[in-house]
Protein backbone atom coordinates (compact mmCIF):
# COMPACT_ATOMS: atom_id res chain seq x y z
CA UNK A 1 0.00 0.00 0.00
CA UNK A 2 1.31 3.48 -0.66
CA UNK A 3 2.17 6.20 2.02
CA UNK A 4 -0.94 8.57 1.63
CA UNK A 5 -0.51 12.52 3.19
CA UNK A 6 -3.06 12.76 5.09
CA UNK A 7 -3.56 8.93 5.98
CA UNK A 8 -7.52 9.02 5.38
CA UNK A 9 -9.84 11.75 4.34
CA UNK A 10 -13.21 12.20 4.60
CA UNK A 11 -15.67 10.74 1.64
CA UNK A 12 -18.77 13.25 3.08
CA UNK A 13 -17.44 16.42 1.77
CA UNK A 14 -14.78 15.67 -0.73
CA UNK A 15 -15.48 15.05 -4.61
CA UNK A 16 -16.30 11.40 -5.38
CA UNK A 17 -13.88 11.69 -8.18
CA UNK A 18 -11.08 12.20 -6.11
CA UNK A 19 -12.16 9.88 -2.94
CA UNK A 20 -11.93 7.04 -6.02
CA UNK A 21 -8.64 7.87 -6.97
CA UNK A 22 -7.33 8.30 -3.33
CA UNK A 23 -8.33 4.78 -2.32
CA UNK A 24 -6.77 3.25 -6.12
CA UNK A 25 -3.57 5.05 -5.23
CA UNK A 26 -3.48 3.48 -1.35
CA UNK A 27 -4.76 0.19 -2.38
CA UNK A 28 -2.92 -0.37 -5.86
CA UNK A 29 0.45 1.60 -5.04
CA UNK A 30 3.53 -0.14 -3.77
CA UNK A 31 4.81 1.16 -0.64
CA UNK A 32 7.75 3.18 -2.50
CA UNK A 33 4.94 5.48 -3.28
CA UNK A 34 4.09 8.60 -1.36
CA UNK A 35 1.17 10.50 -2.49
CA UNK A 36 0.07 13.80 -1.38
CA UNK A 37 -3.08 14.56 -1.65
CA UNK A 38 -4.80 18.77 -2.04
CA UNK A 39 -1.52 20.52 -2.27
CA UNK A 40 -2.57 24.13 -2.36
CA UNK A 41 0.40 26.52 -4.10
CA UNK A 42 0.45 30.13 -5.07
CA UNK A 43 2.08 32.34 -7.92
CA UNK A 44 2.62 35.98 -7.70
CA UNK A 45 1.39 37.67 -11.19
CA UNK A 46 1.97 41.54 -12.08
CA UNK A 47 2.61 41.65 -8.36
CA UNK A 48 -0.65 39.71 -7.36
CA UNK A 49 -1.31 36.36 -5.72
CA UNK A 50 -2.69 34.06 -7.73
CA UNK A 51 -3.86 30.93 -5.32
CA UNK A 52 -3.68 27.48 -7.19
CA UNK A 53 -4.30 23.96 -6.16
CA UNK A 54 -2.57 20.46 -6.93
CA UNK A 55 -5.08 17.40 -6.95
CA UNK A 56 -2.66 14.69 -6.49
CA UNK A 57 1.29 14.73 -5.90
CA UNK A 58 3.09 10.72 -6.58
CA UNK A 59 6.16 10.74 -5.36
CA UNK A 60 8.08 7.37 -6.10
CA UNK A 61 12.04 7.21 -5.64
CA UNK A 62 12.95 5.46 -8.44
CA UNK A 63 11.58 7.97 -10.70
CA UNK A 64 10.37 11.30 -9.47
CA UNK A 65 6.93 12.98 -8.84
CA UNK A 66 3.51 13.34 -11.10
CA UNK A 67 1.14 15.95 -10.50
CA UNK A 68 -2.55 14.70 -11.34
CA UNK A 69 -5.30 16.61 -11.72
CA UNK A 70 -8.86 14.78 -11.23
CA UNK A 71 -12.17 14.90 -12.75
CA UNK A 72 -15.37 14.20 -12.09
CA UNK A 73 -18.63 14.01 -13.85
CA UNK A 74 -19.98 11.61 -16.72
CA UNK A 75 -17.69 13.14 -19.42
CA UNK A 76 -15.69 16.50 -20.86
CA UNK A 77 -16.64 18.61 -23.71
CA UNK A 78 -14.48 21.32 -25.32
CA UNK A 79 -15.71 24.00 -27.44
CA UNK A 80 -12.42 26.35 -28.58
CA UNK A 81 -10.55 26.88 -25.29
CA UNK A 82 -13.21 26.63 -23.08
CA UNK A 83 -14.26 22.98 -21.16
CA UNK A 84 -17.13 21.85 -19.83
CA UNK A 85 -17.54 19.28 -17.57
CA UNK A 86 -20.52 17.43 -18.00
CA UNK A 87 -22.72 15.60 -15.17
CA UNK A 88 -26.29 14.90 -14.58
CA UNK A 89 -26.84 18.23 -13.48
CA UNK A 90 -25.53 19.91 -16.57
CA UNK A 91 -22.09 20.19 -14.94
CA UNK A 92 -19.64 22.99 -14.95
CA UNK A 93 -17.36 25.47 -16.79
CA UNK A 94 -13.95 24.98 -16.37
CA UNK A 95 -11.53 27.77 -15.49
CA UNK A 96 -8.54 26.08 -17.80
CA UNK A 97 -7.93 22.53 -19.41
CA UNK A 98 -7.23 20.39 -16.82
CA UNK A 99 -3.82 19.60 -18.53
CA UNK A 100 -3.04 23.11 -18.39
CA UNK A 101 -3.81 23.37 -14.31
CA UNK A 102 -1.78 19.52 -13.86
CA UNK A 103 0.94 20.92 -16.14
CA UNK A 104 1.01 24.13 -14.07
CA UNK A 105 1.12 22.45 -10.68
CA UNK A 106 4.41 20.23 -12.03
CA UNK A 107 6.43 23.50 -13.52
CA UNK A 108 5.88 25.02 -9.74
CA UNK A 109 7.05 22.11 -7.56
CA UNK A 110 10.24 21.54 -9.98
CA UNK A 111 10.87 24.88 -9.25
CA UNK A 112 9.83 24.90 -6.05
CA UNK A 113 12.39 22.47 -5.26
CA UNK A 114 14.94 23.71 -7.21
CA UNK A 115 14.96 27.07 -5.30
CA UNK A 116 14.44 25.81 -1.98
CA UNK A 117 17.19 23.19 -1.98
CA UNK A 118 19.46 25.47 -4.67
CA UNK A 119 20.25 22.40 -6.95
CA UNK A 120 18.75 20.70 -9.83
CA UNK A 121 15.90 18.49 -10.08
CA UNK A 122 17.50 15.59 -11.32
CA UNK A 123 14.68 13.01 -11.62
CA UNK A 124 11.36 12.36 -13.84
CA UNK A 125 8.96 15.13 -13.50
CA UNK A 126 5.46 14.91 -14.78
CA UNK A 127 2.24 15.31 -15.09
CA UNK A 128 -0.98 13.65 -15.80
CA UNK A 129 -5.11 14.14 -16.27
CA UNK A 130 -7.59 11.48 -14.29
CA UNK A 131 -11.21 10.42 -15.49
CA UNK A 132 -12.11 7.99 -12.71
CA UNK A 133 -15.89 7.69 -13.82
CA UNK A 134 -15.78 7.25 -17.31
CA UNK A 135 -13.55 5.92 -20.45
CA UNK A 136 -11.75 8.50 -22.43
CA UNK A 137 -11.04 6.64 -25.95
CA UNK A 138 -9.18 9.09 -27.98
CA UNK A 139 -7.26 12.68 -27.08
CA UNK A 140 -10.02 15.11 -26.25
CA UNK A 141 -7.66 17.76 -27.57
CA UNK A 142 -4.56 18.13 -29.55
CA UNK A 143 -2.60 18.65 -26.01
CA UNK A 144 -4.25 16.46 -24.11
CA UNK A 145 -2.63 12.76 -25.01
CA UNK A 146 -3.82 9.62 -23.85
CA UNK A 147 -0.61 9.01 -22.86
CA UNK A 148 -0.76 10.82 -19.77
CA UNK A 149 -4.18 10.61 -19.33
CA UNK A 150 -6.01 7.91 -16.37
CA UNK A 151 -9.51 6.99 -16.80
CA UNK A 152 -11.82 3.97 -15.90
CA UNK A 153 -10.45 1.21 -17.79
CA UNK A 154 -6.80 1.99 -16.46
CA UNK A 155 -8.15 3.13 -12.87
CA UNK A 156 -7.93 -0.96 -12.69
CA UNK A 157 -4.52 -1.15 -12.99
CA UNK A 158 -2.91 2.27 -11.59
CA UNK A 159 0.53 1.08 -10.84
CA UNK A 160 1.35 0.37 -14.09
CA UNK A 161 -0.13 2.95 -15.83
CA UNK A 162 1.87 5.63 -13.82
CA UNK A 163 5.25 3.71 -14.34
CA UNK A 164 4.28 4.23 -18.31
CA UNK A 165 3.34 8.11 -17.42
CA UNK A 166 6.78 8.55 -15.73
CA UNK A 167 8.67 6.47 -18.92
CA UNK A 168 6.60 9.01 -21.22
CA UNK A 169 8.34 12.23 -19.17
CA UNK A 170 11.67 10.16 -18.97
CA UNK A 171 11.83 10.02 -22.92
CA UNK A 172 10.58 14.17 -23.00
CA UNK A 173 13.12 15.54 -19.96
CA UNK A 174 16.85 14.92 -21.26
CA UNK A 175 19.29 14.48 -18.53
CA UNK A 176 16.85 13.10 -15.63
CA UNK A 177 17.67 10.18 -13.93
CA UNK A 178 15.90 7.03 -12.50
CA UNK A 179 17.20 7.03 -8.94
CA UNK A 180 17.15 8.98 -5.33
CA UNK A 181 19.21 8.62 -2.78
CA UNK A 182 18.20 8.59 0.27
CA UNK A 183 19.38 11.79 1.34
CA UNK A 184 17.43 13.45 -1.88
CA UNK A 185 14.09 11.04 -1.19
CA UNK A 186 13.86 12.75 2.18
CA UNK A 187 14.31 16.67 1.37
CA UNK A 188 11.82 16.25 -1.57
CA UNK A 189 9.42 14.98 1.14
CA UNK A 190 9.72 17.28 3.36
CA UNK A 191 9.86 19.83 0.87
CA UNK A 192 6.69 19.10 -0.21
CA UNK A 193 5.17 18.68 3.69
CA UNK A 194 6.82 22.37 4.01
CA UNK A 195 4.32 23.53 1.46
CA UNK A 196 1.34 21.60 2.93
CA UNK A 197 2.60 23.51 6.41
CA UNK A 198 2.97 26.70 5.27
CA UNK A 199 -0.37 26.90 3.43
CA UNK A 200 -2.34 25.73 6.99
CA UNK A 201 -0.02 28.31 8.15
CA UNK A 202 -1.28 31.19 5.67
CA UNK A 203 -4.97 29.99 6.25
CA UNK A 204 -5.57 27.92 2.77
CA UNK A 205 -6.72 24.90 4.67
CA UNK A 206 -8.80 26.30 7.51
CA UNK A 207 -12.15 23.94 6.11
CA UNK A 208 -9.59 20.91 6.42
CA UNK A 209 -8.41 22.07 9.87
CA UNK A 210 -11.76 22.74 11.01
CA UNK A 211 -13.31 19.54 9.85
CA UNK A 212 -10.37 17.70 11.62
CA UNK A 213 -11.18 19.93 14.51
CA UNK A 214 -14.92 18.38 15.04
CA UNK A 215 -13.55 14.88 14.86
CA UNK A 216 -11.28 16.12 17.48
CA UNK A 217 -14.10 17.26 19.49
CA UNK A 218 -16.43 14.35 19.39
CA UNK A 219 -13.94 12.20 21.10
CA UNK A 220 -12.99 14.71 23.81
CA UNK A 221 -16.80 15.31 24.75
CA UNK A 222 -16.27 11.56 24.76
CA UNK A 223 -13.79 12.30 27.80
CA UNK A 224 -16.11 15.35 29.02
CA UNK A 225 -19.33 12.91 29.61
CA UNK A 226 -16.88 10.74 31.28
CA UNK A 227 -15.60 13.73 33.99
CA UNK A 228 -19.31 14.13 34.61
CA UNK A 229 -19.12 11.03 36.89
CA UNK A 230 -16.87 12.04 39.06
CA UNK A 231 -17.38 15.20 41.16
CA UNK A 232 -12.96 15.75 41.40
CA UNK A 233 -10.33 14.70 38.92
CA UNK A 234 -6.90 14.64 37.98
CA UNK A 235 -6.02 14.70 34.16
CA UNK A 236 -2.67 14.01 32.93
CA UNK A 237 -1.59 14.14 29.78
CA UNK A 238 1.34 15.39 27.62
CA UNK A 239 1.68 18.92 25.80
CA UNK A 240 -0.81 19.17 22.67
CA UNK A 241 -2.89 15.93 24.00
CA UNK A 242 -5.90 18.81 23.97
CA UNK A 243 -5.96 18.94 28.20
CA UNK A 244 -6.65 22.85 27.97
CA UNK A 245 -9.15 23.09 25.70
CA UNK A 246 -11.12 19.87 27.88
CA UNK A 247 -10.59 22.74 30.45
CA UNK A 248 -12.48 25.27 28.09
CA UNK A 249 -15.39 22.87 27.54
CA UNK A 250 -16.19 22.04 30.80
CA UNK A 251 -16.07 25.63 31.68
CA UNK A 252 -18.97 26.10 28.64
CA UNK A 253 -20.72 23.43 30.17
CA UNK A 254 -20.86 24.69 33.58
CA UNK A 255 -22.18 28.00 31.93
CA UNK A 256 -24.94 26.45 30.30
CA UNK A 257 -26.44 25.33 33.35
CA UNK A 258 -26.03 28.47 34.63
CA UNK A 259 -22.79 27.88 36.88
CA UNK A 260 -20.25 29.83 38.21
CA UNK A 261 -16.60 28.86 37.01
CA UNK A 262 -13.13 29.93 37.63
CA UNK A 263 -10.06 28.97 35.54
CA UNK A 264 -7.10 29.02 37.47
CA UNK A 265 -3.40 28.73 36.40
CA UNK A 266 -0.23 30.26 36.93
CA UNK A 267 0.49 32.06 33.67
CA UNK A 268 -1.56 35.50 33.13
CA UNK A 269 -1.02 35.43 29.31
CA UNK A 270 -2.66 32.01 29.30
CA UNK A 271 -5.44 33.63 31.69
CA UNK A 272 -5.86 36.54 30.31
CA UNK A 273 -6.42 34.05 26.77
CA UNK A 274 -9.13 31.64 28.11
CA UNK A 275 -10.68 35.10 28.81
CA UNK A 276 -10.99 35.98 25.70
CA UNK A 277 -12.32 32.68 24.48
CA UNK A 278 -14.75 32.26 27.17
CA UNK A 279 -15.68 36.11 27.40
CA UNK A 280 -18.77 35.64 30.30
CA UNK A 281 -19.26 37.37 33.42
CA UNK A 282 -20.32 34.05 34.90
CA UNK A 283 -16.37 32.81 34.50
CA UNK A 284 -13.29 33.69 35.97
CA UNK A 285 -10.06 33.50 34.45
CA UNK A 286 -7.31 33.88 36.85
CA UNK A 287 -3.74 33.77 38.06
CA UNK A 288 -3.70 32.63 41.75
CA UNK A 289 -2.17 35.82 42.06
CA UNK A 290 -5.27 37.76 40.66
CA UNK A 291 -7.92 35.38 41.99
CA UNK A 292 -6.57 36.51 45.74
CA UNK A 293 -6.55 40.20 44.97
CA UNK A 294 -10.12 39.72 43.50
CA UNK A 295 -11.06 37.91 47.09
CA UNK A 296 -9.40 40.02 49.49
CA UNK A 297 -8.00 42.95 47.63
CA UNK A 298 -4.83 44.99 48.85
CA UNK A 299 -4.56 42.34 52.09
CA UNK A 300 -2.99 40.09 48.95
CA UNK A 301 -0.16 41.63 49.31
CA UNK A 302 0.73 40.65 52.78
CA UNK A 303 0.20 36.78 51.92
CA UNK A 304 4.19 35.31 53.30
CA UNK A 305 6.15 34.69 50.74
CA UNK A 306 7.71 31.04 50.09
CA UNK A 307 10.50 29.85 47.44
CA UNK A 308 9.23 33.09 45.42
CA UNK A 309 5.17 32.63 45.57
CA UNK A 310 2.76 33.97 47.57
CA UNK A 311 0.80 31.66 49.97
CA UNK A 312 -2.88 32.81 50.21
CA UNK A 313 -4.28 29.93 51.74
CA UNK A 314 -4.32 31.57 55.14
CA UNK A 315 -6.26 34.51 53.91
CA UNK A 316 -8.62 32.70 52.31
CA UNK A 317 -9.98 30.38 55.08
CA UNK A 318 -13.47 32.29 55.39
CA UNK A 319 -14.67 33.09 51.46
CA UNK A 320 -18.23 33.81 51.75
CA UNK A 321 -20.36 31.41 49.78
CA UNK A 322 -21.52 33.77 47.20
CA UNK A 323 -17.91 34.57 45.81
CA UNK A 324 -17.21 30.81 45.69
CA UNK A 325 -17.93 28.69 42.41
CA UNK A 326 -19.67 25.71 40.92
CA UNK A 327 -16.48 24.53 39.10
CA UNK A 328 -12.54 25.08 39.56
CA UNK A 329 -10.89 24.21 36.49
CA UNK A 330 -6.93 24.26 37.40
CA UNK A 331 -4.83 23.82 34.45
CA UNK A 332 -0.85 23.57 34.17
CA UNK A 333 -1.35 22.14 37.56
CA UNK A 334 2.67 20.93 37.78
CA UNK A 335 2.83 24.85 38.47
CA UNK A 336 0.98 24.82 41.67
CA UNK A 337 2.76 24.61 45.56
CA UNK A 338 0.80 22.56 47.87
CA UNK A 339 -0.51 25.98 49.32
CA UNK A 340 -2.00 27.17 45.48
CA UNK A 341 -3.54 23.73 45.35
CA UNK A 342 -4.88 24.19 48.99
CA UNK A 343 -6.34 27.43 47.76
CA UNK A 344 -8.50 26.32 44.65
CA UNK A 345 -10.51 24.13 47.11
CA UNK A 346 -11.02 27.52 49.34
CA UNK A 347 -13.19 28.58 46.65
CA UNK A 348 -14.79 26.06 45.66
CA UNK A 349 -18.60 25.33 47.16
CA UNK A 350 -19.56 21.84 48.67
CA UNK A 351 -21.29 20.92 46.05
CA UNK A 352 -18.84 22.18 43.26
CA UNK A 353 -16.57 20.28 40.69
CA UNK A 354 -12.79 20.64 40.59
CA UNK A 355 -10.79 19.14 37.82
CA UNK A 356 -7.20 19.41 37.50
CA UNK A 357 -4.68 19.03 34.65
CA UNK A 358 -1.36 18.95 34.49
CA UNK A 359 1.89 17.73 32.66
CA UNK A 360 4.98 16.87 35.02
CA UNK A 361 7.23 16.94 31.71
CA UNK A 362 6.54 20.67 31.92
CA UNK A 363 7.43 21.24 35.45
CA UNK A 364 9.97 24.08 34.64
CA UNK A 365 9.43 25.56 38.27
CA UNK A 366 10.18 22.24 39.56
CA UNK A 367 7.58 22.66 42.16
CA UNK A 368 5.01 19.90 43.60
CA UNK A 369 1.31 20.51 44.81
CA UNK A 370 0.88 17.12 46.87
CA UNK A 371 -2.25 16.15 48.22
CA UNK A 372 -3.71 19.49 48.69
CA UNK A 373 -6.33 19.17 45.68
CA UNK A 374 -7.37 16.22 48.53
CA UNK A 375 -8.41 13.82 45.02
CA UNK A 376 -7.82 10.50 45.71
CA UNK A 377 -8.50 9.13 42.36
CA UNK A 378 -6.25 7.76 40.36
CA UNK A 379 -5.90 10.07 37.23
CA UNK A 380 -7.43 10.21 33.82
CA UNK A 381 -4.11 9.90 31.00
CA UNK A 382 -4.99 11.30 27.54
CA UNK A 383 -2.20 9.78 25.45
CA UNK A 384 -2.81 11.39 21.77
CA UNK A 385 -0.72 14.27 20.86
CA UNK A 386 -3.16 16.36 18.39
CA UNK A 387 -1.45 19.30 18.60
CA UNK A 388 2.05 19.18 16.91
CA UNK A 389 3.14 17.46 13.37
CA UNK A 390 4.49 14.32 13.95
CA UNK A 391 7.49 15.38 13.36
CA UNK A 392 7.64 18.56 15.93
CA UNK A 393 6.65 16.03 18.96
CA UNK A 394 8.76 12.92 18.02
CA UNK A 395 11.61 15.32 17.85
CA UNK A 396 10.78 16.67 21.07
CA UNK A 397 10.99 13.51 22.37
CA UNK A 398 14.18 12.71 21.28
CA UNK A 399 15.94 15.83 22.15
CA UNK A 400 14.60 15.72 25.48
CA UNK A 401 13.33 12.28 26.54
CA UNK A 402 10.21 13.54 28.03
CA UNK A 403 6.71 13.05 26.79
CA UNK A 404 7.41 9.69 25.94
CA UNK A 405 4.15 8.60 27.13
CA UNK A 406 2.47 10.22 24.58
CA UNK A 407 1.45 9.30 21.24
CA UNK A 408 2.49 11.74 18.11
CA UNK A 409 -0.19 11.87 15.57
CA UNK A 410 -0.34 10.68 12.14
CA UNK A 411 0.00 14.47 10.32
CA UNK A 412 3.32 14.26 9.09
CA UNK A 413 5.34 17.88 8.58
CA UNK A 414 8.43 19.79 8.45
CA UNK A 415 11.59 18.76 10.67
CA UNK A 416 12.11 21.52 12.54
CA UNK A 417 14.82 23.61 11.50
CA UNK A 418 17.62 23.53 14.19
CA UNK A 419 20.81 26.11 14.06
CA UNK A 420 23.48 26.82 16.50
CA UNK A 421 25.03 30.75 16.56
CA UNK A 422 28.00 32.11 18.37
CA UNK A 423 27.57 35.55 17.35
CA UNK A 424 24.35 37.70 17.47
CA UNK A 425 24.29 39.09 14.10
CA UNK A 426 24.18 35.54 12.72
CA UNK A 427 21.01 35.20 14.67
CA UNK A 428 19.20 38.25 13.99
CA UNK A 429 20.27 37.91 10.36
CA UNK A 430 18.16 34.02 9.75
CA UNK A 431 15.60 35.14 11.62
CA UNK A 432 14.92 38.09 9.67
CA UNK A 433 15.05 35.99 6.56
CA UNK A 434 12.98 33.58 7.90
CA UNK A 435 10.43 36.17 8.84
CA UNK A 436 11.05 37.95 5.50
CA UNK A 437 10.18 34.88 3.43
CA UNK A 438 7.32 33.42 5.33
CA UNK A 439 5.19 36.60 5.63
CA UNK A 440 6.21 38.80 2.42
CA UNK A 441 6.59 35.51 0.13
CA UNK A 442 4.14 32.87 1.44
CA UNK A 443 1.89 35.43 2.87
CA UNK A 444 1.41 34.10 6.25
CA UNK A 445 0.07 36.24 8.96
CA UNK A 446 2.61 37.89 10.98
CA UNK A 447 0.59 37.02 14.29
CA UNK A 448 0.70 33.07 13.48
CA UNK A 449 4.58 33.64 14.33
CA UNK A 450 5.79 33.89 18.02
CA UNK A 451 9.40 34.25 19.02
CA UNK A 452 9.95 32.12 22.39
CA UNK A 453 12.69 32.45 24.51
CA UNK A 454 14.30 30.94 27.80
CA UNK A 455 15.00 35.22 28.90
CA UNK A 456 12.90 38.49 28.48
CA UNK A 457 13.21 40.33 25.41
CA UNK A 458 15.45 43.01 27.02
CA UNK A 459 17.86 40.51 28.41
CA UNK A 460 17.94 39.02 24.77
CA UNK A 461 19.63 38.73 21.54
CA UNK A 462 16.77 40.67 20.12
CA UNK A 463 17.18 43.49 22.98
CA UNK A 464 17.72 46.17 20.22
CA UNK A 465 15.48 45.13 17.40
CA UNK A 466 12.31 46.25 16.95
CA UNK A 467 11.61 44.81 13.65
CA UNK A 468 12.41 41.66 11.84
CA UNK A 469 11.20 41.30 8.11
CA UNK A 470 9.77 44.30 7.92
CA UNK A 471 7.56 43.39 10.90
CA UNK A 472 7.06 45.00 14.23
CA UNK A 473 7.95 42.68 17.07
CA UNK A 474 5.68 42.92 20.66
CA UNK A 475 5.89 41.95 23.84
CA UNK A 476 2.41 42.42 24.90
CA UNK A 477 -1.10 40.28 23.30
CA UNK A 478 -0.54 38.56 20.07
CA UNK A 479 -2.11 41.34 17.18
CA UNK A 480 -2.65 40.18 13.48
CA UNK A 481 0.28 42.98 12.27
CA UNK A 482 2.93 42.29 14.46
CA UNK A 483 5.55 39.06 15.83
CA UNK A 484 4.69 38.08 19.54
CA UNK A 485 7.87 37.62 21.43
CA UNK A 486 7.44 35.75 24.71
CA UNK A 487 9.22 33.88 27.28
CA UNK A 488 8.47 30.51 27.52
CA UNK A 489 7.33 30.78 31.39
CA UNK A 490 4.48 33.42 29.42
CA UNK A 491 3.62 31.33 26.81
CA UNK A 492 2.95 27.64 28.88
CA UNK A 493 -0.71 26.14 27.90
CA UNK A 494 -0.86 28.02 24.77
CA UNK A 495 0.43 27.68 20.95
CA UNK A 496 1.42 29.29 17.44
CA UNK A 497 1.46 27.74 14.52
CA UNK A 498 5.35 29.02 13.69
CA UNK A 499 7.30 29.18 16.74
CA UNK A 500 11.08 30.28 16.32
CA UNK A 501 12.45 29.77 19.63
CA UNK A 502 15.52 31.03 20.80
CA UNK A 503 17.55 29.08 23.65
CA UNK A 504 20.23 31.54 25.19
CA UNK A 505 22.69 28.96 25.98
CA UNK A 506 26.45 29.25 27.85
CA UNK A 507 29.04 27.14 26.61
CA UNK A 508 29.72 23.70 27.95
CA UNK A 509 26.37 24.57 30.07
CA UNK A 510 25.45 21.62 31.78
CA UNK A 511 21.60 20.07 30.79
CA UNK A 512 19.62 19.37 33.92
CA UNK A 513 15.48 18.32 34.32
CA UNK A 514 14.30 21.65 34.50
CA UNK A 515 16.25 22.86 31.14
CA UNK A 516 14.83 19.99 29.77
CA UNK A 517 11.39 20.71 31.09
CA UNK A 518 11.87 24.36 29.57
CA UNK A 519 13.05 22.62 26.00
CA UNK A 520 10.45 20.42 25.57
CA UNK A 521 7.98 23.53 26.91
CA UNK A 522 9.00 25.86 24.46
CA UNK A 523 9.07 22.70 21.16
CA UNK A 524 5.24 21.81 22.23
CA UNK A 525 4.30 25.18 21.14
CA UNK A 526 4.53 24.74 17.55
CA UNK A 527 1.96 23.14 15.74
CA UNK A 528 3.17 22.98 12.48
CA UNK A 529 6.51 24.43 11.71
CA UNK A 530 9.51 25.24 14.28
CA UNK A 531 13.00 26.89 14.19
CA UNK A 532 14.98 25.94 17.28
CA UNK A 533 18.18 28.01 17.48
CA UNK A 534 20.37 27.59 20.14
CA UNK A 535 22.60 31.02 20.69
CA UNK A 536 26.08 30.34 22.98
CA UNK A 537 27.10 33.46 24.14
CA UNK A 538 30.28 33.83 26.05
CA UNK A 539 30.73 34.18 29.27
Amino acid sequence: MAIMHPTIISENNKPGSEVKFFKACRDQLSDKYHVFYSLRWYTTRDGLREDSECDFLIFNPDYGFLCVEVKGGTGITVDGDKWHLDDYDDGRMLKESPYKQAEKSMRYFKDYYEEELEMRFSGIYGCAVAFPNYVVLSPITPESPLEITVDLRSLGNLQKRIVEIFRYFRGKHVGTTSFFAPDSQKKFIELVNKRIALSICAGALIQDKERELLEINRTQDTVIDLLSHYPKAFIIGGAGTGKTWIGLKKVKRCLLSDGHALYLCSNRTLAETFGRMISSDKADCLTVDMLAEKIIGDRAVTAPVHNGIREYSSLLDNVPENQKYDLVVVDEAQDFSEDWAFCANLVLKDTGSLYVFYDESQNIYNRSFGDKFFIDIPPFVLRYNIRNTANIYKCTQETTNLGLDTVANQVEGVEPDRRKFTRSAQVVAFIDSVVNKLVNREGVMPDKIVILSNVGKLDSVLSDIDTLGGQPITTLSLDEHTICYKTVEEFKGLESDIVIFINHTYKNEPQNEIKKAMLYTAMTRARFYLYSIDYEKNL
